[in-house]
């Protein structure tokens, strides 16, 4: 992969804006609804399951929104990954650019959402009278960038992947079901029973999330080995990507 030059920065914050401005095209609310859709996903979930972990959850809404936002985060980009190259083939086509730059447009189109899920979260905290604890709250940033290398992984597999085999799109549906439901947004990991707790923190997000509720729901520093692993889990799937993606880009203008 090379490193951008000047055009290619020029395309990429082009490719960002367009990513972001379709995507709220056809709405009379536009990018309102970064701020409507979780908030009415936590409000309706918050309805649903805080009366079941009411006494094991402290502010529920914080717990449920801070987990969400996050899991949003990879699976929107994830999603957004498979149609990247496709949905951009006349440029592809017509110019000799970086193929990976569509993928990161796509990575950064989806984090500005995430930034707009980052104020709701705080503004749900004023209101629902959530401590701020300002010391930890800024080294919320290194699961972020956990997550971002992880992210970023997978969306380079993703996108070659969908090229070569539509039913990848299809299957990552379910996929992405089954790391939601294995992620905690909306219960407890203590509740997990052995032996599915083994199994359920092979998910590396779900460490992401709890490194994130620590830093800024539970005011404490998370366990460093699980930092540390994360970190780990996330450069191995980026490599991964990385190897994946390159071995593959070459050939997707013929596919085209």
């Amino acid at each position: 992969m090379n490193f951008l030059n000047k055009s290619s920065l020029f395309l990429l914050e082009e490719l960002v804006k367009k990513n972001f401005s379709t995507r709220y095209k056809d709405s009379y609310l536009g990018i309102l609804w970064s701020v409507i859709s979780p908030l009415l996903s936590m409000i309706i979930l918050t309805i649903v399951f805080s009366t079941v972990f009411d006494k094991s959850i402290d502010n529920y809404p914080v717990y449920l929104l801070s987990g969400r936002m996050i899991f949003r985060y990879f699976s929107g980009t994830c999603s957004s990954s498979m149609s990247s190259l496709r949905a951009n083939s006349n440029i592809l086509l017509q110019k000799n650019v970086p193929k990976y730059i569509f993928i990161l447009a796509t990575l950064l189109s989806e984090f500005i959402d995430y930034l707009i899920s980052l104020g709701l979260l705080f503004v749900v905290m004023f209101i629902t009278g959530a401590p701020f604890y300002l010391t930890l709250i800024p080294l919320s940033i290194i699961p972020l960038f956990s997550l971002i290398i992880m992210t970023t992984g997978v969306c380079l597999i993703l996108s070659v992947a969908s090229i070569y085999y539509k039913d990848v799109i299809y299957l990552w549906s379910s996929v992405s079901l089954l790391i939601m439901y294995s992620s905690a947004l909306f219960y407890p990991i203590s509740i997990i029973p052995e032996p599915y707790y083994s199994v359920i923190t092979l998910n590396p997000l779900l460490w992401i999330i709890d490194q994130f509720r620590h830093f800024v729901v539970f005011g404490k520093f998370p366990d460093l080995l699980n930092i540390v692993n994360s970190y780990l889990i996330s450069i191995m799937i980026l490599i991964i990507g990385i190897i994946v993606f390159k071995k593959y880009e070459k050939r997707i203008t013929i596919i085209f």
